[in-house]
């Protein structure tokens, strides 16, 4: 089990219907996709918080591995505010 969280600061404009998007890559094939509702929100000095639902991460033998993450933020204009990937490995303890 997972989650990813995020803290992030809105600083002019008011972001309206932001939304978090996840895909998980293994060796090229998608392997899980979720989609997020994050929600509105207007320009603040302080830090804003979004943590994802916990997600279920893959297991067994054959889910041994590296694995792709790619995940963006986009707003209601489908404008893309953030995007990055990271990488994780699923081992044998």
């Amino acid at each position: 089990m997972y989650r990813v969280k995020i803290t992030f600061r809105v600083q002019r404009d008011i972001v309206s219907g932001l939304r978090f998007f996840s895909n998980v890559i293994r060796k090229g094939i998608k392997v899980d996709k979720n989609s997020y509702m994050v929600g509105s929100y207007g320009p603040k000095t302080e830090e804003q918080i979004y943590q994802s639902p916990m997600e279920e991460a893959p297991s067994g033998m054959l889910a041994r591995g590296q694995y792709k993450a790619q995940c963006k933020f986009t707003d209601d204009d489908k404008n893309t505010i953030l995007e990055w990937e990271w990488f994780f490995e699923i081992v044998k303890k």
